[in-house]
């Protein structure tokens, strides 16, 4: 991969920004990272009510992330600091090597804190749509064998609509809307 970088190395000014721009980032990958988890707990005791509410945040602030990331990487293009497969992590290192900046070290570790927050977060995601696929595989089986017991009565305590059949015991299941 090719990094062009302009030859005057950036400011202090300009890696302060660049700074606060990749805080912007994680702030917002982390906020969804907990998100991801409420949303985990919630999926695990069934919580209806409130994984609306989850998802609902996550399309308030899935936006913001996605804007924190363009951000910064139109900065780093403004600073001329862009790889040929876009800009990135790369590009900070490479405009990092062009400089003594006490923010350098601020930076890197910003960059590894982004790092490491997107990893879990995508660990979570993955998490989260298996436990989703369970789930629906769970009620799927579930409501098949209601559907089975109700269908195959064999003690002939329901008629064809669920209902509490009037020739024999029993009869729990009375079909609703």
């Amino acid at each position: 991969m090719k990094v062009e970088i302009g030859q005057k190395s950036p400011s202090e000014g300009d890696l302060q920004r660049l700074g606060d721009l990749l805080e912007r980032e994680c702030a917002q990958y982390r906020r969804l990272l907990r998100l991801a988890w409420r949303q985990n707990s919630y999926m695990k005791r069934q919580d209806v009510d409130r994984l609306e509410a989850n998802a609902a945040e996550w399309n308030r602030f899935l936006p913001l992330a996605a804007k924190a990331r363009s951000a910064r990487e139109k900065y780093l293009a403004a600073l001329g600091a862009v790889p040929a497969d876009g800009p990135g992590a790369s590009a900070v290192t490479e405009l990092l090597k062009r400089t003594g900046s006490p923010q350098r070290v601020r930076i890197r570790r910003l960059l590894g804190e982004i790092r490491e927050t997107v990893i879990r977060l995508a660990r979570q995601n993955e998490l989260n749509r298996a436990l989703a696929a369970f789930c629906i595989d769970l009620a799927r089986e579930e409501s098949e064998i209601f559907r089975r017991s109700v269908l195959d009565d064999p003690f002939g305590c329901y008629d064809g609509d669920a209902r509490k059949a009037d020739r024999g015991p029993g009869g729990v299941l009375v079909k609703q809307a």
